[in-house]
């Protein structure tokens, strides 16, 4: 399963494409379907989760033959876009919007590449480290089921669990690593969980020392993590954290410029075996203080 809402993107496009080429307004092409034009709206905007039908009226409507190859990508596509993943079932209700989102766009992903200037992402935090996160984000306003939200964040490491599954490339800021924003012993425990995670081949762990040396000047103004998917054609996108929601960008001039940051950030980290050592050392020093 690829995720839908990359599909869904990707189905948006495919569709502006054939109504522009066939010189078709979005209530030209509503009216010539037989659909209503919000229909295809949020059809070429990607916020709808699309209706099989809808998409073959439109398709009906548009210069593209059932034996072309691209009507037979797109019917594949909206199929894909219209699928529901786990974080929709029952067990996982109340996990909130965002970190549902999040699963979404990691779901089928043969890449994700993630900074994080002050904290320990989702796709390594232990259960208590998350837990103690979550209450912290409640006591802030946030409305999601705790328990709820601890068990997604298993769920969604199954992701990375297994080398051919997904690549995943993380650079953390040295603060990330070193404050301690949760108790002292679930502290030193997430950091040893993090080194056993970097132990794995698809893993790469990079820490971004606070002296680093960055040649443009550049540092992001918020976390971000990057997401690719095995079909070239499928979009790239990116997830840019702020403090009340995500911005999610899948436009390739957009997209490249993460890409391009993200590597000048690897590359002005330490090396993945410093970085290790450097994780090391501090979870040593958090046992002491237990």
């Amino acid at each position: 399963m690829i995720s839908p809402y990359a599909r869904r993107t990707r189905l948006a496009n495919c569709l502006r494409r054939l109504r522009d080429e066939a010189g078709l307004s979005g209530t030209q092409l509503a009216v010539k379907a037989g659909v209503d034009r919000t229909m295809v709206s949020k059809l070429e905007t990607g916020d709808r989760r699309p209706n099989l039908n809808t998409v073959l009226k439109l398709l009906d409507a548009l210069p593209v033959a059932e034996t072309d190859e691209r009507y037979r990508a797109i019917v594949r596509i909206a199929r894909d876009a219209a699928e529901r993943g786990w974080w929709e079932t029952t067990e996982y209700a109340g996990m909130g919007e965002r970190q549902a989102r999040t699963a979404d766009l990691e779901c089928g992903a043969v890449s994700i590449r993630e900074y994080q200037p002050s904290m320990l992402p989702g796709l390594v935090q232990t259960a208590d480290f998350a837990h103690h996160r979550g209450l912290i984000a409640l006591a802030d306003g946030a409305t999601f089921d705790p328990e709820a939200t601890v068990r997604a964040r298993m769920r969604r490491q199954q992701q990375i669990d297994q080398p051919d599954n997904c690549a995943y490339d993380l650079v953390l800021d040295e603060p990330a690593v070193r404050r301690v924003v949760v108790p002292v012993a679930v502290m030193a425990d997430q950091l040893r969980h993090l080194l056993i995670l970097a132990g794995r081949p698809n893993v790469s762990v990079r820490v971004l020392p606070v002296d680093a040396r960055l040649v443009d000047g550049r540092v992001p103004r918020s976390p971000f993590a990057i997401y690719a998917y095995p079909d070239e054609d499928d979009p790239t996108i990116v997830a840019a954290d702020t403090v009340t929601t995500d911005l999610i960008m899948a436009d390739p001039a957009e997209s490249e410029r993460y890409v391009l940051m993200f590597d000048r950030l690897r590359r002005a980290a330490l090396s993945e075996r410093d970085s290790i050592e450097l994780i090391k050392r501090t979870a040593k020093q958090l046992s002491t203080e237990v």
